[in-house]
């Protein structure tokens, strides 16, 4: 027979004309290439915004002390790497949703600590910058260094493992082990490495400070979190967010004149100059009162005579002496340059 009977067209399929290309179909393509560009882009400027935020947050949670800062540092660069091997290390014994969840927290702290990385001919100092940078910088540094010798360790253990059994019957077990050590190492390593960072109130403002020849005992020290009771009125410096307070207080031997200095941490210099801006100077016949700005920093001195005296155009010179060299004890600490005040301006000792 010739013609096909109705059994032969069981199972076969009509063919199909083939589809006509859209005139439109290169702009999927292009489409695909500037979203791309635009994810990199994206990326790059979250970087701007993301590590900011990280520092500035690590800085008010640890009121920027030297360990905390460190440790913020460090956990940028451990926090993703622990994530991973634990990944590796259970993905076989969780659930489907558990992997997903791990993998996202991977990738999510990974992409963060890649926000760290210095770009072409830049370098820490170009992408960090605020209170606590250097040490926060430091912190991250070891947690890279210490993450690269763990990496070594275990290359090394797949080589031992190839001569012993035992080794490589444990391998999941030692290298987790190993590596974890050398990470957590990489601290107190960190934390004795790293330059101190300047905001307890004790260590910068001795108790007998020695300034041109003068000695001023120290009445009063300490620091805060916040910036409450500086001012008689808390709204000026809580208009932005404020870190911490550093505060000192000296009389002098020579003079009856006393000196007070409140230092507010603010995120960043901008902040600080806009706090600045909107403080009102008090006006008081027995208080001269200066405001000013030092990096982050916000000062508010505050001179006096000790019996609480009117002071009068003739003494303002030398009552406002002390608080000149206090503010340089604090300025010049932060700045890891002290040096003393030149008397020989406007404002100078009363012998001058």
């Amino acid at each position: 027979m010739t013609n096909p009977g109705p059994i032969d067209y069981v199972g076969e399929k009509k063919p199909k004309a083939p589809k006509k290309p859209s005139r439109f179909a290169w702009l999927g393509g292009l489409g695909m290439i500037v979203g791309l560009f635009a994810a990199f882009i994206g990326y790059a400027l979250l970087g701007g915004i993301v590590r900011p935020m990280i520092l500035a947050y690590a800085c008010d949670a640890t009121m920027c002390a030297t360990e905390g800062m460190v440790i913020a540092g460090w956990l940028v660069v451990a926090l993703p790497a622990v994530l991973i091997g634990t990944t590796v290390a259970v993905s076989k014994l969780v659930g489907r949703t558990t992997r997903r969840v791990l993998f996202t927290l991977c990738a999510v702290t990974t992409l963060v600590a890649l926000m760290f990385i210095p770009g072409r001919r830049k370098s820490f100092s170009d992408i960090l910058d605020g209170p606590g940078a250097d040490q926060f910088g430091d912190g991250l540094l070891w947690a890279v260094g210490a993450l690269g010798a763990a990496l070594a360790v275990v290359l090394l253990l797949v080589l031992i493992g190839r001569k012993a059994p035992a080794v490589e019957r444990h391998f999941t077990v030692i290298a987790g082990v190993l590596a974890a050590a050398l990470l957590i190492a990489a601290v107190p390593v960190a934390i004795s490495k790293t330059y101190p960072s300047s905001v307890k109130a004790e260590e910068i403002f001795p108790t007998v400070l020695e300034m041109n020849d003068d000695v001023l005992t120290r009445t009063a020290a300490g620091d805060q979190r916040g910036c409450d009771g500086v001012l008689a009125e808390d709204s000026p410096l809580n208009r932005e967010h404020c870190i911490l307070t550093v505060h000192a207080a000296y009389r002098t031997d020579d003079s009856d004149a006393v000196a007070s200095l409140w230092a507010v941490l603010y995120a960043d210099d901008e902040t600080a100059d806009v706090v600045r801006d909107t403080l009102a100077k008090p006006k008081s016949e027995t208080a001269i009162t200066v405001l000013s700005t030092s990096h982050s920093w916000v000062l508010v001195g505050i001179s006096a005579h000790a019996d609480g005296a009117t002071i009068s155009s003739a003494d303002r010179p030398w009552v406002m002496w002390p608080l000149r060299q206090v503010a340089y004890r604090f300025i010049g600490y932060q700045a890891g340059l002290l040096i003393d005040p030149d008397p020989g301006d406007e404002i100078h000792p009363r012998t001058t």
